[in-house]
């Protein structure tokens, strides 16, 4: 009697031990059926079911294709990780045998042809704080957003030809997008149709790969008119933005050749000096100003405080107090002409603070860079979001005015001092390259007093429980009636 095959786990004994309950004798598009908890990520089009699962503590991306591909698929990553380029985690892939599918063919001589019905599935690390793809997109692709984006992505392919890395499938849809501070980090997320190679990569394939990119500007430009529903005529991505990448790609490629040098540093204590001037992405942000409402009179030191503190539990630094105040009071004018009542001033400040701020500052939790002020970043986005509101003619949601803040403040297309591959490959036996480049993120202590005693919770939590508590917040409070803001 033959013996029946199993499911073959390829990858570290702890992540088979998280992995192996889930229904792999099922296609990925039944699991949710069969009771498996599935994270709400959302992603870009892909040519495969691809889901996302949480066991014990640690986030997976599980794509469904055929044990060879699958193979193929971690080991191009794992290399593509050792040689220091930013791409998925790769975890190990899994082997599902299944029975032999009959082809709709004709029979020759009379028998039926057949082929392998075994699945493989691909399980990488979900690459923590990228920008879902849906919102990154929503934002207005201004000529600033366009070049930010295209600049980071030339960046990444700049990398991998250097390194050896043929893409074979370039396009926005197939980047993360890592905003950190003043710095932006396209990520590789598929390299499924990619090639190795052990040196650089010849010229005839980078300029396959930039056709490619190309290419995949115009499928995508139709796809966004579509999805905002625009004319036919308006196009959001053109011939100026390939152009426009095409430079900046010729241009970092000769500068890669200036950094190369393996000389640049001879030991491990020059590469840490080297990833702590990387990671410093603190920036002087703008003045105190906007539409806050001005005060008439005089108040004795400390009273704006102790008053916000009365009305919503919350320790707003003393110089910040009074703006923060105007701001309780112009969404206190804003409640009573859109509800044509008198609204009281502790009605408007818990308004405030369920509606705009705890969300503002959770976002914030999820953006700033370690040695950024977070209330100096909390005024700027409320004039940011402001802004955006009065040009766009309604309110623009949180999220989407803290990442066009970010996307508009922060800055890429060059590759550093020394080429950031090189500094990775130096951590990479500590943590994958994603996160060797990685500047940490503002502390929780920073946050706790901004908010009441029974949400600072929210700000301890780490990024992925933080990530998924996040949406919810922010479309309960997007159900509930309220002013706008100042």
């Amino acid at each position: 009697m033959t013996k029946k095959a199993t499911t073959q786990f390829l990858m570290r004994p702890e992540d088979k031990r998280r992995l192996k309950g889930l229904p792999w004798n099922t296609r990925l598009e039944e699991w949710g059926e069969q009771g498996v908890q599935l994270l709400v990520v959302r992603r870009g089009e892909s040519r495969h079911p691809v889901v996302f699962v949480e066991r014990q503590g640690t986030r997976y991306a599980i794509k469904e294709t055929t044990p060879r591909m699958a193979e193929r698929e971690i080991r191009i990553l794992h290399e593509i990780e050792n040689r220091g380029v930013p791409a998925l985690s790769p975890i190990g892939y899994v082997i599902v045998p299944s029975s032999p599918i009959a082809l709709d063919m004709p029979k020759l001589g009379g028998t039926t042809q057949y082929i392998s019905g075994d699945r493989g599935y691909t399980v990488t690390r979900l690459a923590p704080r990228v920008i879902p793809h849906v919102l990154l997109y929503r934002l207005p692709l201004n000529k600033r957003t366009k070049q930010h984006l295209l600049s980071a992505v030339a960046v990444l392919m700049v990398e991998l030809h250097e390194h050896g890395v043929y893409w074979g499938d370039p396009s926005l849809a197939n980047v993360l997008i890592r905003i950190d501070g003043r710095s932006i980090l396209a990520i590789m997320a598929d390299a499924e149709t990619s090639e190795l190679f052990p040196g650089p990569v010849s010229d005839g394939l980078r300029e396959q790969d930039l056709a490619l990119f190309g290419e995949s500007l115009a499928w995508q430009a139709e796809d966004l008119r579509q999805a905002r529903d625009l004319p036919e005529d308006v196009q959001l991505l053109d011939d100026k933005d390939f152009r426009y990448f095409e430079k900046r790609y010729r241009w970092l490629r000769r500068q890669h050749t200036h950094l190369a040098d393996p000389s640049s540093f001879r030991n491990l204590f020059q590469a840490e000096q080297f990833l702590h001037k990387l990671n410093r992405v603190g920036y002087s942000l703008l003045g105190l100003t906007g539409h806050a409402l001005q005060g008439f009179t005089t108040v004795l030191p400390g009273w704006y405080q102790r008053r916000i503190y009365e009305l919503i539990h919350v320790s707003v630094p003393r110089l910040y107090a009074r703006r923060f105040y105007n701001l309780i009071l112009g969404h206190q004018y804003l409640m009573h002409e859109k509800l044509g009542r008198d609204v009281s001033i502790e009605e408007a400040a818990q308004d405030w603070y369920t509606n705009y701020h705890l969300p503002a500052i959770l976002l914030l939790r999820q953006h700033l860079a370690s040695n950024q002020d977070p209330m100096q970043a909390y005024f700027d986005i409320m004039d940011h979001k402001w802004n955006m509101s009065v040009k766009a003619g309604h309110e623009i949601p949180l999220d989407e005015a803290i990442l066009d803040w970010s996307m508009q403040r922060a800055d890429t297309g060059e590759l550093g001092a020394i080429d950031p591959a090189m500094v990775a490959t130096w951590w990479r036996e500590r943590e994958p390259v994603a996160q060797a480049l990685e500047p940490p993120l503002i502390e929780s202590e920073e946050l706790e007093p901004l908010l009441s005693t029974s949400e600072r919770p929210l700000v301890r939590l780490n990024q992925p429980e933080l990530a998924q508590k996040l949406p919810g917040i922010l479309k309960d409070n997007r159900k509930q009636p309220q002013g706008d803001e100042e």
